[in-house]
This record gives C-alpha cells, structure tokens and sequence, in this order.
C-alpha cells in the first residue's frame, strides 16, 4: 500500500536544498551562537561540590524588594483609567520619565526634562536602540579593552567594526585615543561611537578620571563621534565622595548618550532601562523603533515604587549591601590568595578585576576553580579580540551571600596552588 506522503513532508524535502547560513542577515552570519555574556567557560570540567558562581552581575536576591514591587503594581493596575494596559508609545510612560528627570537633575546639577528620556528594554535594547539610529554596516566603535561582552556583541550584531584603547586604574587611557581615530581616519574608516563604562567599570570596578572624562569629550567633540556611556552602576558607589561629575553633567548631554538601568539597582528581570540624550537624538532613535515601545505596565509599576523616596531607600540599602561583600571578598583574597594575585579595590558596582601572579594563565586558573567548585571567567572574555594583555579573572561579589564569598576565597586560593604546582589537566 503506498502511504500518501504530507505537504509537510513535502515542504521539509524542499526546505532541506537550502542553507539557512545564506538565507540569514550578514549579521547573523558575523554574530556567533551563545550568549551575550558568554565567558568561554569549559564544558568538560565536572565540580566535585556544589559551585559558588562569582560570574554574574546579577542583584543580591535576599535585597529584591518583592513586597514593594507586588504593591506597586496593584497600584498601578488600580488607576483611575487603562493608561498602564494599553500601548505606551514609542518613548515610554511619562510619569516615570519625568521621575528619572527630576532624579538626574537633583544627582547630576545639570537641568534637564522628561524629553531628554526614552525608555527601553534594559541598559541592552538602550545599546540596540542607539546603535540602529547611529549605525551603518563598516562604521567604527572605539571600545574600552577589557569590557562588557554584551555591548561588543550588540555593536557587531550591528554590522560594525570594534577597534579599543586599553584600560588602567583610572579607567580608559584616553591619550592613546587620539592616535587611534587618526590611524582610523587616514584608513577611510568613519569612527561613530566611543563606548565606555565609565564609572564603576565592567569588568574592572574602576572609574574613568575627571581630568581624562574632560579630554575624552573634547577628542570626541572635536571629531563628532558619538560617546555612548554604559551607566548601568553608576548609582551603586559605596562612600563619599559619591560618583564623580556624569560625562552627561559635563558636556549638558552634547554628543553624550547614557544608557542606564533597573536592571542593577533594583532587579535583572524588570527589563526597564533607558537612553538620556538630547531630544534630537532621541528622535533619530525613534525613527528605527519598530517594536511599539516597552510594557507601560512595568512603567507604571516602577514609578509607584520609585516616587515618594522608594527608590532612593533601595538604593541605599543595596549599596551597604554591595559595600560589605566587597569588603569580605577583598579581605578573604588577601587571608588566602595573597601569594597569587593583586587587585584594586573597587569603590562601587558588582565587580572585582583580579591580576594574576606570573606564570598563572587566567584560562587554567579559571578551569582549575571550576574543578574546585567556583565559577569565576577569565578575563580574556572581556576583551573583544579575546586576547588578555595580562592573566586575569573577574569576580562579581553582587548575587552570592556573604558566607559564600569567603569559601570561594579558599577555592580560589586551591585553583591558584594546582596551577602554580603544574597539577592542572
């Protein structure tokens, strides 16, 4: 009996002739599979114990304002008409962009409107937004080397090409970016963007200098390219003096774009981030949104939690949080690992970049420590030609408990051992 094939069938044989890696956008075909923030880790290597993962920057869990935020969104479901259920438009709920204007006026000392805000999705669809409106296939981002792997992901994904100045404890070497965009220039490269995390740095927990935030302005100025400042910590810094004068402060927003985010000060899963800039840019972002604009929803629900002081009484309360493990970790790395590795302590954010002692490769110690029970990358994620100038890994202290942190001091100091002593395979 001849069984009667199904169009499906049918449909599956022709599909079948065609390669999807042609039929796929160009970016597709540059942007490989994984994560955005993919840190390299091996996946043959088999923990003994149950790992401490120090790889995230992911909010302390015990600090998500849960009460808060249930309470915030019953209010804002019980307003007076459907503004919250139904489409919000392209820049976002007022109220709460009003909200984060009056924040940065009063935290920054530079006046400024809700027309100088448009919502998104995260600090990420901030970078994606920006870079569609600012963008074209062949375009230049100049890039802090090391950095957050996302955003580089996010500018390729966007056809461009990622060239970098390096960092130091200052935050980036600014004087070695001159020099780039003139060698850039001379090859018909056209240089759009300077991306920076410039305070409380990822990976590194550094701050970029107030005497290299003025030059880096001026260069950029001066050649009219675009800087894109990652703020994603900026509100997290630990004591006085608070965070230095915003790049946005200081140039009144001319040619700087800020990203920023609730995603670090309150919760990853809110998705709520925003670009501040001035509102001609913001209109050129506009112009390539297609996606009619984020959840009004969760708009409104963080206005009702942040007005009235909510957000700043979190905010306060995280950053001693932050502050204390940072503490514990560096004074744990010093008791156990001392003989292995440096470090600057950070002043603020999630993170902590750990210089390795010679001869310690960051790939095997981070391997080792796996195999130890800790999740810690190192630090050749952060670069995005995937070369590390030294031997690094980065921890991130934010989403462990405190216990936790001394215990991955002591893994940590065992990985260091068994690559120093040759025993790792």
């Amino acid at each position: 009996m001849t069984v009667q094939r199904t169009l499906a069938q049918d449909l599956a044989d022709l599909w079948s002739q065609f390669d999807l890696d042609e039929l796929a956008s160009d970016a597709v075909k540059i942007v490989t599979a994984g994560t955005p923030t993919d840190w390299g880790l091996p996946s043959d290597v088999q923990s003994v114990v149950t790992p401490i993962t120090l790889g995230g920057g992911i909010p302390d869990p015990l600090s998500l304002p849960r009460e808060e935020l249930t309470a915030a969104m019953a209010r804002a479901v019980a307003g007076m008409d459907d503004t919250p259920l139904r489409y919000g438009g392209a820049f976002g709920f007022e109220p709460l962009r009003e909200f984060l204007a009056e924040r940065y006026t009063r935290d920054r000392g530079f006046p400024v409107t809700a027309e100088n805000f448009l919502l998104t999705n995260g600090s990420a669809g901030a970078i994606d937004q920006v870079s569609a409106a600012l963008l074209s296939a062949g375009d230049v981002v100049i890039s802090e080397a090391p950095t957050f792997s996302g955003s580089i992901r996010t500018f390729r994904g966007h056809m461009a090409e990622i060239h970098t100045v390096p960092m130091d404890d200052h935050g980036m070497v600014v004087d070695e970016l001159e020099p780039l965009i003139e060698r850039l220039e001379r090859a018909g490269k056209t240089v759009k963007i300077i991306y920076t995390i410039s305070s409380f740095h990822n990976p590194m927990g550094v701050t970029l200098s107030a005497d290299r935030r003025e030059k880096l302005l001026r260069v950029a100025a001066e050649r009219g390219i675009f800087i894109v400042d990652d703020d994603a910590y900026g509100d997290l810094w630990f004591q006085e003096p608070a965070r230095p004068t915003s790049l946005s402060a200081m140039s009144e927003c001319n040619g700087v774009i800020t990203v920023g985010t609730f995603s670090k000060i309150v919760a990853t899963g809110l998705r709520v981030g925003w670009i501040h800039t001035t509102p001609d840019i913001l209109d050129r972002v506009v112009r390539v949104r297609f996606e009619m604009g984020n959840s009004p929803l969760l708009h409104a629900m963080l206005y009702e939690f942040a007005k009235d002081g909510g957000l700043d009484r979190h905010i306060n309360h995280v950053r001693k949080i932050y502050e204390r493990k940072a503490n514990i970790l560096t004074n744990s790395l010093r008791e156990y690992c001392e003989p292995y590795l440096t470090f600057k302590k950070p002043n603020g954010g999630f993170f902590l970049w750990v210089d390795l002692a010679e001869g310690l490769q960051g790939g095997a110690v981070s391997r080792a420590a796996m195999e130890e029970g800790l999740i810690a990358p190192a630090g050749l994620s952060f670069f995005p030609d995937r070369k590390d100038t030294g031997d690094h890994i980065r921890l991130a202290y934010s989403w462990v408990q405190e216990d936790e942190l001394v215990e991955a001091a002591r893994r940590l100091a065992r990985a260091c051992e068994r690559v120093a002593n040759g025993s790792v395979r």
